[in-house]
């Protein structure tokens, strides 16, 4: 069975598993392929890319404190041939991919090193602090991009080992300050040498090295930090999330402007990818969950939960909805080789919105009617009331002695005084005190 026929998306999460998951048009078979003997303490996948353009080698990098590694999963041989200790820098491995024969690793102090597992490795490139992602160009292998908080976009020459383009920043806004930077992620265009940015701040740029140094396109979402970008089939658009659960379609065409905005997203988005050969972008986000849009019709055709905060995902080139074929006995045939320590999942797809679970709950409730509701006071309150009295004066409730007022008893006291000292001052010409 071709390896390409397996698993069509694979996802990485907080807890530090990976899966794979084949998607059908009926059901969704996930696996972990990752022994859950082997994941330990800070094992947090923060990224992971393809590591050759066949899509047989996977590149994953571990952790967010001192120690840092990577490994290399072989989709072909269904197991992982390498893993070696990242000790260079200071914070995650924020960028990864496969230069030649040695691979390439961003880290969030800067610091760009390319591993050759022999003596010669050594950091080749410092893009400067807080770097969060790094992006590698699909038309020439020798650039790549970085980016992060104050730390603008950057385009890097690997053969020369120097840089070749520095973003200006805008002009300031119209209170005369300046506009911040915090690129959260970066997407070279199909077949181009443009570059996209997304910002943190809300800020979608096109940037043309050849033509400038300012973005030719800015376009601003108010209050949407916008978390990641991937560009679909269709020339000059992009998808872009944001961590609000907002996901839309930008057209980079002049001036720029937003065509659709995809619903039933829930959670901040942490990871976008879209296929080379249809209208169908993926995403995965914190609420656990792993959707399949379709960019034309807006609709959400699949859905699947996978039980653990997902933080990054790759998805195949060729991924299509239309051609899939449900061929998950052969997926557990393969895997059961080499992963007898996990188990497949076969997950039925459910949409939100037509999940026949809570139809049914719905439609077993009762109505509440105004009339319902009014009656239903009326009766609370009344029975509230003689609760009320039978607690503060039980006896009285009891036996139903009605006790005067006390201004009353003062009134007639005062009467009866009056009257025996007008009968004693008859007697004695004295008053009685």
């Amino acid at each position: 069975m071709n390896f390409k026929n397996d698993f069509d998306v694979f996802v990485g999460g907080k807890s530090g598993f990976f899966k794979g998951i084949k998607i059908g048009q009926k059901e969704c078979v996930q696996k972990n392929l990752r022994s859950f003997v082997s994941i330990g303490y800070n094992n947090e996948i923060t990224t992971a890319s393809w590591g050759d353009d066949e899509e047989r080698e996977i590149l994953i990098a571990y952790g967010t404190k001192e120690t840092r590694s990577v490994s290399i999963y072989d989709t072909e041989d269904m197991s992982f041939t390498s893993t070696f200790t990242c000790d260079v820098g200071q914070g995650s491995i924020n960028g990864i991919s496969r230069y030649g024969g040695a691979i390439l690793t961003a880290i969030h102090s800067g610091e760009i090193k390319l591993w050759k597992f022999n003596d010669q490795d050594q950091v080749i490139l410092n893009a400067g602090d807080n770097l969060h992602r790094m992006r590698h160009s699909n038309i020439n292998k020798n650039v790549i991009a970085t980016g992060g908080r104050e730390n603008g976009l950057k385009l890097f020459d690997l053969e020369k080992q120097k840089q070749i383009f520095s973003e200006k920043n805008v002009p300031h806004d119209f209170l005369n300050l300046r506009v911040p930077i915090w690129l959260s992620d970066i997407a070279f265009l199909r077949g181009s040498h443009k570059v996209v940015t997304v910002s943190k701040f809300g800020h979608v740029r096109l940037y043309d090295s050849n033509a400038q140094r300012r973005p030719i396109i800015n376009i601003e979402i108010k209050d949407e930090p916008l978390t990641a970008v991937t560009v679909p089939c269709k020339e000059m658009q992009v998808m872009i999330g944001s961590g609000k659960g907002m996901m839309k379609l930008i057209d980079l065409r002049k001036p720029g402007k937003i065509l659709h905005t995809y619903k039933g997203l829930i959670g901040s988005i942490t990871g976008l990818a879209s296929s080379e050969v249809g209208p169908y972008v993926v995403s995965t986000s914190l609420d656990r969950y792993l959707r399949v849009h379709h960019i034309d019709t807006r609709e959400m055709i699949k859905k699947v939960y996978l039980t653990s905060k997902l933080t990054c995902l790759i998805l195949r080139s060729t991924f299509s909805t239309e051609t899939q074929i449900d061929n998950s006995e052969k997926v557990l045939d393969n895997y059961s080789i080499n992963n007898n320590d996990n188990e497949i999942m076969y997950i039925e797809n459910k949409l939100e919105d037509k999940d026949a679970e809570y139809e049914t709950l719905f439609d077993k409730m009762e109505v509440i009617t105004s009339e319902y509701k009014k009656t239903n006071l009326c009766y609370k309150r009344k029975k509230c009331t003689k609760s009320a009295s039978l607690i503060d004066h039980p006896e009285e409730s009891k036996t139903s002695v009605m006790l005067e007022p006390s201004n009353t008893i003062v009134k007639n006291k005062k009467r009866n005084v009056s009257a025996k000292n007008r009968n004693e001052y008859q007697q004695t010409g004295r008053l009685c005190t």
